[in-house]
């Protein structure tokens, strides 16, 4: 797999990925999103995409599904993500151990960005049910 990033003067980039779709950084976030926003973006896409993964495979119906990242970073330079919370709020008919299920089978099982980052960086959850 490839992916280019090309410079586009000052502190901003397009990365192209292999299959042509385009990405715009910048990493003073001030006509973007910076590089960690971006990493912080497929965290949560991710492991929101395993979630609904599992409900389609159980055939629970999902009406929406929202995932608000937040997060901690280190007191001393390079401020790093320390920790980081993945607040799911779910509209569906599903019962809140089927939610967790489904969330921590994307957490611990199935998204690589999770399995990536989890070594170094405290990944938890919380969960909002709206039936």
């Amino acid at each position: 797999m490839t992916i280019n990033v090309n410079w586009q003067g000052d502190c901003r980039f397009k990365v192209i990925t292999e299959d042509g779709f385009e990405v715009f950084i910048d990493a003073d976030s001030k006509s973007a999103p910076c590089p960690t926003e971006i990493l912080l973006s497929a965290l949560g896409s991710c492991s929101a995409t395993d979630v609904t993964l599992y409900f389609k495979d159980n055939d629970i119906e999902l009406k929406a599904l929202n995932n608000c990242v937040t997060y901690h970073l280190t007191e001393n330079e390079p401020r790093l993500y320390k920790s980081i919370n993945l607040h799911f709020s779910i509209e569906a008919k599903v019962t809140e151990p089927q939610v967790k299920a489904a969330i921590e089978e994307a957490i611990n099982k199935y998204c690589h960005v999770c399995l990536m980052l989890q070594p170094t960086i405290d990944i938890t959850y919380s969960v909002e049910i709206i039936n």
